[in-house]
């Protein structure tokens, strides 16, 4: 990238603000080699460690690599057999502490932090030289006593010293006492000493070591503690050594994992890096731009991320229907801050930094990007403004190519208008004819006319409030900016003739074109006027709409609700018919076995009878558990249908053949399988049972009249004619052919006696009959299940029927 260019574009200031959100110096050495990249891959990779370590950070706002240090000068001077010391070791201790926190957080990571989590694997972790620092050092950098046993045993010398010493000295000064000049204990050159008075030395025998500044004090070490002295100095030279060796051997330990220290500060300070940069996208609200290499720029509601205050958002295309834009308008009016922005986010962008813009901004990979913007007259060249501007555009010229942006403030200016403008017009085609993006603010009207006419240029401009006469930093696309000078002017008060004058003497083609500008800007803002009525509009039948959709959902709400109750009290009264049901089948049980016996009477049986078919027009209605209605709309309602036969409950005329049919004397419901013959009797079957029935105890029945019947009280026997039947039937002994029948009517028996499970007992044998019996269990409507019972209970020789109650 064009170094004169970054720095005019102010990208320096942005790496400065990265750098202080890091947090050691290894990430600002990064911070300050971090430079715009052209390849689309590296690019679309920053931003995507960027946006991870964002959301991270959004999540974990107290996440970073804490207390790490840039250790490597350390490390190396540790690989060169240096001693380090307790403070450099500790340094070394917490960026390794560091490298593993990170190495378990980003390792806990889910899969959409791939990158991040890619780099925590990386960390190395060294916890043996952990152990053996934290086992040594204490964290205020001094070594421990318990570092060593030799250290331990020496420390609690010199203690023991200290303190003889001490108690010998204390002595001395209740004994020399009005020879000192203070009653105090003092050190010179490492040893113990008395302040004695200058005049009183010669009672005090022992080596001066120092005299005060005045002369009025000395420090004599009394002779009687000299030895003792020595010894206290012997032993701390000692401990002096010990601590020397074992920060000479920790200092081997670093030197040893040196390569795994140094990897660990570069992960950390790339690691660093990366949320440096998710806190600048906090700081500034940034996003991270669609990256595409098609040269296309949607910038949404951009900012330049160095402006503070109330800033007016930028939105601005370059790269679809045209790849250069000028752009037109008064004095700071915001055409220069535009160019910066459009130039300093596509920086921005390819360092790998959230830009401040919405997330639905569009970047390209710029091989380079060429700015000319401000005065820069050089007194020492001699060259004047206009001239300045010339030697970087003859640069920019030099440059340009494909992928390239170039920037140009306020072209053609400093010299004569005319040719200027002229000179303008030349660079902007020639830069149109090499596919160069190009961005250009100016002054001159002939400007706005090539930007009209030409193919692939668009105007823009930014607009200003003549009534306020300030600017207000909108850009627009596709309109050139008016100069509004003879406005401002009246707005301030010039005198009209002035004015008039002035008009008469301006360009007629000028003229004319701002009149031009000021028709279609007053029809944009009409159209704007529109736009947001029409938008009010559109709110405010969005609003109605919502509240409907409310409103229709109260009301569903308030419907299931009532459908819920409904259900409920339906299935609640079914429960109850089904218990009251249960306790007749109980009741019928009990009366059947009675009957066998002859202890019940006609009177009672036919008492019964009418009970269970009370229960049974109650019951009816509640046969089917009840469930939820659809809810219709008026086009799907229909007239009420006629009932069919099939949906009457009893159906009037003689009964045909194959007719459902309820016997009254027995209360059972049957087939019709003959018409009834001379002694008007008809053949009716009732489950496996064949009878002969008297056509006036028949009452035919529609079938699903006949479905609900059967549900609660189908193949119930004649209870003068049946007893209870036993819980086991024993086939063994019979041929496989003959059983069906008497499996069937077992089966038919033991439902209308109410038992619930039963025994088949066909024995073990070759298992054919086994396999009969099965089959047929299998397929009848009677069973609800069937299985082997265990060894103990029969075996494969017995099977257990549970019947479908």
């Amino acid at each position: 990238m064009h170094e004169k260019s970054i720095t005019t574009l102010e990208y320096p200031k942005i790496i400065a603000r990265l750098a202080d959100h890091c947090a050691f110096s290894a990430s600002r050495a990064l911070v300050q080699e971090l430079q715009p990249s052209d390849d689309a891959g590296m690019v679309r990779h920053r931003l995507a460690l960027t946006t991870e370590a964002r959301k991270l950070l959004d999540q974990r706002p107290d996440v970073g690599v804490r207390a790490a240090r840039d250790v490597r000068p350390h490390v190396l001077l540790a690989q060169r057999s240096a001693m380090l010391l307790p403070e450099q070791l500790i340094d070394i201790q917490m960026t390794m502490r560091s490298a593993a926190f990170l190495n378990r957080l980003l390792g806990r990571l889910d899969e959409s932090y791939p990158l991040l989590r890619r780099l925590g694997a990386d960390l190395p972790t060294r916890p043996t030289l952990d152990a053996h620092i934290e086992a040594a050092i204490t964290d205020d950098g001094t070594v421990r006593d318990t570092a060593s046993p030799q250290l331990h045993t020496l420390r609690n010398q010199i203690r023991l010293a200290q303190q003889r010493l001490q108690d010998r000295l204390n002595n001395l000064v209740n004994e020399f006492r009005s020879a000192l000049q203070e009653n105090l204990i003092t050190m010179r050159e490492g040893r113990y000493v008395l302040p004695v008075r200058s005049e009183a030395r010669g009672q005090v025998r022992g080596i001066i070591h120092d005299q005060s500044a005045s002369g009025a004090t000395v420090f004599i070490e009394p002779l009687v503690i000299v030895e003792m002295n020595n010894k206290l100095r012997e032993l701390e030279m000692e401990e002096r050594r010990e601590v020397e060796r074992i920060l000479t051997a920790l200092s081997a330990e670093v030197g040893a994992d040196a390569p795994y220290l140094l990897l660990a500060v570069e992960l950390l300070a790339e690691i660093d890096l990366q949320f440096a940069k998710a806190r600048y996208s906090q700081a500034i609200k940034g996003n991270a731009p669609a990256i595409n290499e098609q040269g296309i720029v949607k910038l949404v509601d951009a900012r330049h991320p160095l402006l503070t205050g109330k800033v007016v958002p930028l939105n601005f295309r370059l790269g679809e229907d045209f790849a250069m834009v000028v752009i037109t308008g008064p004095n700071t009016g915001g055409k220069t801050v535009a160019l910066k922005t459009v130039g300093l986010l596509a920086l921005m962008a390819q360092a790998g930094l959230h830009i401040p813009a919405d997330e639905r901004s569009i970047m390209p990979i710029y091989r380079d990007v060429l700015a000319d913007i401000g005065d820069e007259q050089s007194i020492e060249q001699s060259l004047s403004t206009f001239s300045s501007h010339l030697t970087r555009i003859i640069e920019i010229l030099t440059l340009a190519g494909p992928r390239t942006l170039v920037l140009l403030d306020e072209l053609g200016a400093g010299t004569d208008p005319s040719e200027g403008s002229a000179l303008a017009r030349a660079i902007l085609l020639t830069l149109l004819e090499r596919g160069v993006a190009c961005v250009a603010t100016t002054h001159y009207s002939e400007l706005k006319a090539f930007a009209h006419e030409q193919a692939g240029v668009t105007n823009a401009s930014v607009e200003f409030d003549v009534e306020t006469l300030s600017p207000t930093y909108r850009l627009s696309i596709g309109i050139p900016g008016r100069s509004n000078a003879l406005a401002i002017a009246a707005r301030l008060g010039l005198p009209a003739g002035i004015i008039d004058r002035a008009r008469g003497m301006a360009d007629v083609a000028s003229a004319t074109m701002e009149q031009l500008l000021a028709e279609i800007q007053q029809e944009r803002k009409v159209a704007a006027d529109e736009r947001y009525e029409a938008s009010m509009v559109r709110a405010a039948a969005e609003d109605e709409r919502r509240a409907m959709q409310a409103r229709l959902t109260e009301l569903e709400a308030e419907r299931t609700e009532i459908e819920r109750e409904r259900v409920q009290i339906l299935n609640a009264a079914r429960e109850e018919a089904r218990k009251q049901i249960q306790q007749i089948r109980s009741d019928l049980g009990r009366i059947r076995a009675q009957a066998g016996k002859g202890e019940i009477s006609e009177d009672a049986l036919t008492a019964l009878r009418a009970k269970l078919r009370g229960v049974e027009e109650r019951a009816e209605p509640l046969a089917e558990p009840a469930k939820p209605r659809p809810v219709r709309t008026k086009r799907e309602r229909t007239p009420a249908a006629t009932v069919s036969d099939d949906e009457q409950h009893v159906i009037a005329g003689d009964p045909q053949v194959g007719d459902p049919v309820r016997v009254a004397s027995l209360g059972q419901i049957g087939e019709l399988l003959g018409l009834p013959d001379g002694r008007g009797e008809a053949e009716v079957q009732i489950g496996a049972l064949k009878l002969r029935v008297p056509v006036s105890d028949l009452e035919r029945l529609s079938r699903r009249k006949a479905r609900t019947e059967e549900r609660f009280y189908s193949a119930l026997p004649s209870l003068l004619e049946r007893a209870i039947p036993d819980e086991q039937l024993d086939l063994r002994g019979q041929r496989a052919e003959e059983v069906f029948d008497h499996v069937d009517r077992y089966l038919n028996d033991a439902y209308m006696g109410g038992l619930q499970r039963v025994r088949i007992v066909h024995g073990k044998g070759t298992g054919a009959l086994r396999q009969v019996v099965r089959t047929q269990l299998s397929h009848h409507p009677l069973v609800q299940s069937f299985a082997t019972p265990p060894e103990k209970e029969g075996g494969e020789g017995v099977t257990e029927v549970v019947l479908a109650h």
